[in-house]
């Protein structure tokens, strides 16, 4: 039985409250779209504070940033002090422009460190920090890079922040009383409507409850009685202006800054309400889209990126350099003119698909000169084949003054190393990938000096210009707009589909009518169509940086030189994805005018054809099928394996080769939680076998 009650507190403060071009580029980036996360006092960090980026992957480190709505990346960064950067824009997790986004001016993301103690410093000894200990704050910064250049409106500013706390009323607790201990407690027998019950003993002084029906012995039941204040500690920022920058083009940034491609900004700490244990900075950056009369246009906008942020003691104006050999830029290709390659067409001209030597950034961040000792080494996953090549020591100097190290006329240096061997040739595979690994250090340093960059690259079954980073956009205009890939075929194939990457516009504006084309060569252009794939529109992946594939509904037959690309059927951008860090514009065309021509637009187009019998991407494949059988196939729930092969790793990968599944080979793997389709299970033998087969789920 339930009454109404008014549940009514006493000397309590609650409830506080809460154009006409041809050929027109458009900006592109995935990040995250999620809200700062508060982190508790605990969690504060002492100096030095320091992040070059180059440790992390897409998003900022969780230990030293609370929030992640700006992207980690290689891409966008053009010529960084060292690997990776931190990229600004106006993008979500999904690619898609934030709701938000308008015309004018408005903020668009943050990176807030983490709480830092700025009163004091425990090593070598605990003591008091004071403005005599020479605090800097250090960052790189650079506008546009490979991306959008931000407009003079559209800057990027640095906060310092100080905090607070106060406690805040959240809810009542309440506990519930029989009336019959009531009658006994108050020692009465009746209450009627407007009569005050107070809280018990053991409970907050001052909480009563209002009675609003006539309760007499015979009515059985409970009363919630209002028991105590429950608040929560809440944290307030001060944020203080410390520095901006108005946006503008990176060729003028560079005139203005010696011919480098970031700037270098060193910001003192001498206020007093600074030297705290509650002391935070942040970056954001303003951005505008376009304006709404070219809604297909209205694509990422405004990139600034940021490098080498290092806060601590003891340090001065001229504190500019850093004792640190590096890798930066983008992981070198072996492949001549691809990213990628088709493992068939490698084999049949290995020779021709492999580049005579690596292109690499290698800087030296300190004030002096480094000897550099450097090897690679190249292992074949699931596979053999391994090699390492050592290059002799080469003096490498100040990143500041030199740039990057430099190739000699002839020979090979740490930057140019040649590819050592051909990668290994096996009939029975339809793909093969590697893991690659470069170590440059110099141990007569004093502390010793190293880096590394490790990655793995693939031949599969499509080919690939683009590194899968697209900073840009791509469209052409009028209605009727074509644009084409060239690829050459080591030896005559078929292409099953394409993969393409486009990106997202504000309310998905681009999401128009468009044929997919392959036209044979003539004369080094697109020549005879030979097939068209009509009224296809825009597809886009949940997940950042994911190509979604058009399959083609007949089998085309190609030899030498085709050309696949995209007639638009609507004057607006179709906006694919450009990689503008790549320049591959010899073998991209365009034709708004009845006749073919070079593009004039510095980058890859995100268009890979697919080829071979099946589409099966990143994964070796064998006849034999005896060696692992499964069953059920199609199965529900539980798949069943039985294998000669009782020790190893068992992986399962989904149609686009993205791995769904790894573990340890047993003979049950429940797999009730994936979507229904076709997927490839690999097993990994302890002594090296491997062995893959296909299954789908069906339920």
């Amino acid at each position: 039985m339930s009454f109404k009650v008014f549940a009514l507190t006493i000397g309590l403060g609650l409830f506080a409250t809460q154009a006409l071009a041809q050929e027109i580029l458009t900006p592109f980036r995935s990040t995250s779209e999620q809200a700062p996360v508060r982190r508790s006092v605990a969690e504060a960090r002492f100096l030095p504070f320091f992040d070059d980026f180059s440790r992390s992957s897409l998003y900022p480190d969780s230990t030293k940033w609370t929030d992640n709505s700006v992207l980690v990346n290689d891409g966008f960064t053009l010529c960084p002090p060292n690997r990776n950067g931190a990229t600004f824009d106006v993008l979500d997790a999904n690619g898609k422009v934030y709701s938000y986004a308008i015309s004018n001016a408005f903020v668009a993301e943050y990176l807030t460190s983490v709480r830092i103690r700025l009163d004091s410093i425990m090593e070598p000894e605990p003591r008091a920090l004071t403005p005599a200990d020479s605090i800097y704050l250090s960052f790189y910064y650079q506008p546009q890079g490979n991306g959008n250049a931000p407009e003079t409106q559209d800057s990027l500013v640095l906060q310092f922040g100080t905090t607070t706390e106060h406690q805040e009323f959240l809810f009542l607790d309440y506990q519930n009383v029989s009336i019959a201990d009531i009658f006994f407690e108050m020692q009465v027998d009746t209450l009627f409507p407007g009569d005050t019950v107070w809280s018990f003993a053991g409970c907050q002084p001052g909480l009563y409850t209002i009675i609003t029906d006539t309760l007499t012995p015979s009515v059985q039941g409970e009363i919630a009685l209002p028991c105590d204040s429950v608040f929560t500690t809440v944290t307030d920022t001060t944020w203080y202006h410390i520095w901006s920058v108005a946006g503008q083009k990176l060729e003028t940034f560079m005139e203005e800054n010696d011919g480098q491609y970031f700037k270098q900004v060193m910001i003192p700490i001498r206020d007093l309400k600074y030297f705290r244990n509650d002391f935070y900075f942040r970056f954001y950056n303003y951005a505008s889209i376009v304006s709404s009369s070219l809604p297909a246009n209205r694509s990422n906008e405004d990139n600034w990126n940021i490098d080498f942020v290092y806060l601590n003691i003891n340090r001065s104006s001229a504190d500019t350099d850093y004792p640190m050999l590096t890798f930066s830029g983008r992981r070198p290709t072996f492949f001549n003119r691809y990213q990628s390659i088709p493992y068939r067409q490698y084999r049949v001209n290995p020779n021709a698909a492999l580049r005579e030597n690596l292109e690499l950034d290698i800087a030296n961040l300190d004030g002096i000169d480094h000897e550099v000792n450097y090897y690679y080494k190249v292992q074949q996953i699931g596979g053999s084949q391994q090699y390492e090549r050592h290059l002799d020591p080469v003096a490498i100097h100040p990143y500041k003054q030199s740039g990057y190290l430099q190739c000699p006329e002839y020979g090979e240096s740490p930057a140019c190393p040649y590819v050592g061997e051909l990668f290994a040739l096996n009939m029975w595979y339809d793909s093969v990938s590697y893991l690659i690994s470069h170590y440059i250090s110099d141990l007569t340093a004093t502390p010793s000096l190293a880096d590394s960059m490790v990655y793995r690259i693939g031949m599969y079954n499509y080919y690939a210009y683009d590194d899968g980073t697209p900073e840009l956009g791509f469209g052409v205009r009028p209605a009727g707009g074509q644009f084409a890939v060239r690829f050459d075929l080591a030896d005559y194939d078929t292409i099953q589909g394409v993969q393409l990457l486009f990106n997202h516009t504000l309310n998905d504006a681009n999401n128009k009518y468009f044929d997919i084309v392959v036209w044979k060569d003539e004369n080094g252009k697109p020549g005879e169509e030979i097939y068209r794939f009509a009224n296809q529109r825009p597809q886009w992946q949940d997940q950042m940086y994911r190509f979604s594939y058009y399959k083609f509904d007949k089998t085309v037959a190609v030899a030498g030189a085709f050309y696949i690309g995209i007639e638009q059927r609507s004057d607006d951008l179709i906006n694919i994805g450009f990689d503008a860090s790549i320049d591959n514009r010899d073998y991209n065309f365009i034709n708004t005018n009845g006749s073919w021509q070079n593009s004039s637009a510095h980058g890859s187009l995100m268009i890979r054809p697919v080829v071979g019998p099946s589409y099966f991407i990143g994964l070796e494949e064998q006849e034999s099928q005896n060696a692992l059988r499964l069953y059920p196939n199609p199965v529900r729930n539980t798949l069943h394996l039985e294998s000669d092969i009782n020790d190893g790793v068992v992986s399962i990968f989904d149609l686009m080769g993205r791995m769904v599944y790894q573990g340890a080979y047993q003979q049950e793997i429940s797999v009730g939680e994936l979507n229904d389709g076709l997927y490839f299970i690999r097993l990994v033998g302890s002594e090296g076998q491997v062995i893959n087969q296909k299954f789908t789920i069906e339920k």
